[in-house]
């Protein structure tokens, strides 16, 4: 791989890789499943967490080692025999979508009228009980509210927080932003997260989705290009 201008560093087993991992921090680590499978997983997952993007390569043929690798966090997988130019090509794509940035553990988030706490990943709010989110929900709002107000489109939120790179996860996708939605609304932060058709996912302010609501439903949206501009 140095010969594409990467440098490149081994590890005999992965308690050394982790040692490495820690002490370099490097953009992309390519792991085997020589390893063996359960710590190769956790291995992966903690990489995850930590913002650094995995490839997996692996004797296995099988379609669900793939899915359980991705599941865990894997950016990419591939089975021997592995072709070089295929590998190069698949690894800059992982490189130029950027290593995910480890959240600060330490750091509260407003969002709307609420604060989400990053260690416990609880929204927070006055008035209302706190709200636990799970990992992937916590994942979905912190890359929502990255981006307020603008666009992310379904590929992202499928490799960001559901860690696979594969598309054709939209069923997922919905199910998680309506249990999010859900979560906003008991946490009381006057957020809203909007379906913005064939695109993706916007989070925007409460009281506005309410209005886009009103304005759909009135008779003369239909004659009114503004209407018909927001919907």
């Amino acid at each position: 791989m140095s010969q594409h201008g990467w440098a490149v560093e081994d590890s005999t087993n992965l308690a050394e890789a982790r040692v490495q991992v820690d002490n370099r921090r490097p953009d992309v680590v390519l792991v085997t499943l020589e390893f063996g499978a359960g710590d190769v997983l956790s291995f992966l997952g903690d990489l995850k967490d930590n913002g650094i993007d995995t490839f997996v390569i692996s004797d296995s043929l099988r379609v669900q080692d793939r899915i359980v690798c991705l599941e865990q966090g894997a950016s990419d997988f591939m089975s021997k025999p592995v072709d070089l130019r295929e590998l190069v090509l698949r690894l800059k794509r992982v490189l130029r979508t950027g290593p995910k940035a480890a959240l600060p553990s330490n750091m509260n988030i407003p969002c709307g009228g609420a604060t989400l706490d990053i260690a416990s990943r609880v929204l927070r709010a006055a008035g209302t009980r706190p709200v636990l989110l799970t990992p992937s929900e916590f994942r979905l709002l912190y890359l929502l509210l990255r981006n307020e107000g603008r666009i992310v489109d379904r590929a992202l939120i499928a490799r960001d927080v559901l860690g696979h790179s594969e598309t054709n996860l939209s069923r997922s996708v919905d199910v998680m932003v309506s249990k999010l939605r859900r979560k906003l609304g008991l946490a009381g932060s006057g957020r809203f997260v909007r379906n913005v058709r064939s695109e993706g996912y916007v989070l925007v302010r409460e009281e506005r989705e309410r209005l886009r609501t009103m304005a759909i439903l009135t008779p003369n949206s239909e004659s009114d290009p503004a209407y018909a501009e927001d919907i």
